[in-house]
């Protein structure tokens, strides 16, 4: 009896332990297949939704509440118009209106263009050349006066081969102005001069030239502060000579510009000198050409007693410095000692180093005098 319970509670063990396994497989076996389904729907939603795209507003609200899109409709498709029915008279009217294969189509004429060009502009008359002229050069003076405050930044010195205006400065816009004025109207002067019955009239048209006028303005601005710019009207005088030996070269009756512009400068420097002053010995001795009628204006400083010594100094560094003109200095000398009574004094010392049978001249002739009146 013990044994037969055993069996039976070993048995119905077994059952339930089978039925629980059984109810477990089946409940997996559900599950997954419903997760399975649950994958499947939303796969074909989403590549639904890739297929078809939403292009306006909408047809996106219609995809979100699963309405038919736009181009989904059946009834869109299944539209057909009505086309009338051509019967052959109207198919053979159309072949004979037709134009034929073999003709080519018409083109457009074709317009011929000529080259395009920009009128000229009218052309100005002497007076607003003339004024054109003078806005140029007032211009262009502006710059430089703008520029007399600065200092020029140092650069290495490069002897002969440097060029003459390498840098935006003072001195290459000075150097530029001064070639404008003796080179730009080289060789086109005419030499005509005014006679004294001529009115200003008749020589309109040869009154203005172009480097007179940036002469006339060279001056006025080197006379302002000749001080300070005696430099510039140096370097526009040796421009002038320059320019005056290369339009000998070429043509002997050229019109010759240094000697009437440094005898313009000298009279316009010379009566504001003082003693002290070394601007007149500079200008003297960097000019290149020196004549008699130069060493005239400084001798004219001995007219005034204060300023005599400054005209021995001029003449006595010129025959220092200046062999090649020597001798018109020595006669200016010799001037200053024979008409000048302040300047015999210390023109008789250099007379007595270089001309000294000049006063021995002068003392026999004068003993010889005394003794006469004797």
């Amino acid at each position: 009896m013990l044994r037969r319970r055993e069996k039976e509670c070993s048995g119905s063990l077994r059952c339930a332990v089978q039925l629980l396994f059984a109810t477990l497989f089946l409940f997996y076996t559900f599950a997954h297949s419903l997760l399975t389904l649950f994958f499947q729907a939303v796969r074909a939603r989403y590549l639904s939704l890739g297929k078809t795209s939403p292009t306006t507003a909408l047809d996106a609200a219609k995809l979100v509440i699963g309405a038919p899109l736009q181009g989904d409709d059946d009834e869109d498709d299944d539209y057909e118009p009505d086309y009338p029915i051509e019967d052959a008279e109207q198919i053979v009217n159309k072949l004979n209106n037709a134009p034929p294969d073999d003709v080519p189509p018409e083109r457009p004429p074709e317009i011929a263009l000529g080259p395009f060009r920009i009128p000229q502009p009218p052309p100005l008359t002497e007076e607003e050349t003339e004024e054109h002229s003078k806005g140029t050069v007032r211009r262009v003076f502006g710059m430089v006066s703008a520029l007399d405050g600065t200092t020029a930044a140092k650069s290495a010195v490069t002897g002969l081969n440097r060029l003459a205006a390498s840098n935006y400065d003072r001195d290459a816009w000075v150097t530029m102005i001064c070639r404008l004025a003796t080179r730009a109207s080289a060789g086109l002067e005419n030499g005509k001069v005014k006679s004294e019955g001529e009115s200003n009239q008749g020589l309109f048209r040869h009154a203005f030239s172009m480097g007179d006028s940036i002469r006339d303005t060279l001056y006025m601005y080197v006379i302002e502060d000749f001080r300070r710019r005696i430099d510039i009207a140096i370097s526009w005088l040796n421009e002038e000579w320059y320019n005056d030996q290369i339009q000998l070269k070429q043509d002997e009756n050229s019109v010759q510009h240094y000697q009437r512009w440094v005898l313009k400068v000298l009279d316009g420097i010379v009566p504001y000198l003082d003693v002290k002053d070394k601007v007149l010995i500079r200008f003297l001795s960097e000019i290149p050409g020196m004549n008699v009628d130069i060493l005239t204006r400084v001798k004219k400083l001995a007219r005034d007693p204060e300023r005599v010594t400054l005209a021995i100094q001029s003449i006595q560094y010129l025959l220092l410095m200046r062999p090649p003109v020597r001798e018109i200095c020595i006669d200016a000398l010799e001037d200053l000692w024979r008409n000048y009574d302040d300047a015999k004094a210390p023109s008789a010392k250099l007379l007595t180093k270089y001309r000294p049978h000049v006063l021995q001249e002068a003392t026999t002739n004068g003993s010889t005098e005394d003794m006469k009146t004797e």
